[in-house]
């Protein structure tokens, strides 16, 4: 049978292209790891690595064991986390990267920091949101995609078993940097599309530029808006707003709540395409306390 450890020694060696520098990561001996390595090789029946003169490579077959061996390590770490949380009470989030919502977390914690609960908050693309609530990562996951983008979004939805409901429609906004001059206009139609670049906070189907070909389109434009920085971080693209001639597509204000600089901006498409912004949860199970007090103060709060 084959164990943990062997499969933690064959990512280590294949990391490293070497027994030996693998040897000090483990705090073990050579012989040793070439030991487990044989092993493991001898119960799936093929090589793992070519031995070298400068170190050690990947056979094919085993390229494709390192992939699973990667996956199945996470998975245990997964678990072990799990064992390691105190029993107590969860609140876990997923949203996509928002000052909006991280200003929403914070107030939500003050509120309720004495209780005994422990809270996990997760930025990530609305796809990764679907993925970690699909797979129990998170309880809730709160998110934001055009109208049209629905049906591929519900599909997605269906195929995790997962639901969402709506929680607002805003416009959806074409911001410009501090040191943007394009932040004067009034409207879309004065912006010259080709000179726009952008800084997005994350990239999958769902991004909100990936709606500025179709505006573009429309107005028979054969150039386009780059996006220059992809970030994940919110504070990241901020930062860049605050200091650059840099652009941003994504939904208007939520709420009255201030969290950010307030940059000039135009809309994109005004009422007739709008961000949809609601959450997200697993079909076959019931909210807990902890997220239905969370959602019901997020909802206070649009």
């Amino acid at each position: 049978m084959i164990e943990t450890k062997q499969l933690q020694y064959l990512v280590v060696c294949a990391d490293l292209q070497s027994f030996s520098k693998a040897a000090d990561i483990l705090y073990t001996s050579q012989p040793n790891v070439s030991k487990v390595i044989r092993s493991l090789e001898a119960e799936l029946g093929f090589s793992l690595f070519q031995r070298q003169n400068r170190g050690i490579r990947l056979t094919k077959k085993g390229r494709q064991v390192y992939e699973y061996a990667c996956k199945a390590i996470d998975n245990v770490n997964q678990l072990a986390a799990f064992a390691k949380v105190d029993e107590g009470e969860e609140l876990l989030i997923a949203c996509n990267p928002s000052s909006w919502m991280s200003a929403r977390f914070t107030e939500f914690y003050q509120l309720y920091k004495d209780h005994k609960i422990r809270f996990q908050i997760m930025t990530a693309s609305t796809e990764d949101v679907i993925r970690r609530c699909g797979r129990g990562l998170s309880d809730v996951g709160f998110v934001h995609m055009m109208e049209p983008q629905r049906t591929s979004f519900e599909y997605k939805l269906e195929r995790n078993h997962l639901q969402f409901v709506e929680l607002k429609k805003v416009k959806a906004m074409l911001y410009f940097g501090a040191h943007n001059p394009m932040g004067r206009k009034d409207s879309i139609e004065e912006v010259p599309i080709d000179k726009i670049r952008l800084v997005q906070c994350y990239e999958d189907e769902f991004t909100l530029n990936h709606y500025w070909d179709i505006f573009r389109r429309e107005r028979e434009e054969r150039s386009k808006a780059q996006v220059t920085v992809l970030t994940n971080s919110d504070y990241v693209m901020n930062d860049l707003l605050r200091n650059t001639d840099l652009g941003n597509i994504s939904g208007d204000c939520l709420g009255h709540q201030k969290t950010s600089p307030k940059y000039p901006g135009v809309s994109l498409y005004g009422e007739e395409k709008p961000v949809v912004f609601g959450y997200i949860f697993r079909k076959e199970e019931s909210l807990s306390l902890w997220t239905e007090r969370f959602i019901e103060f997020i909802k206070g709060c649009l």
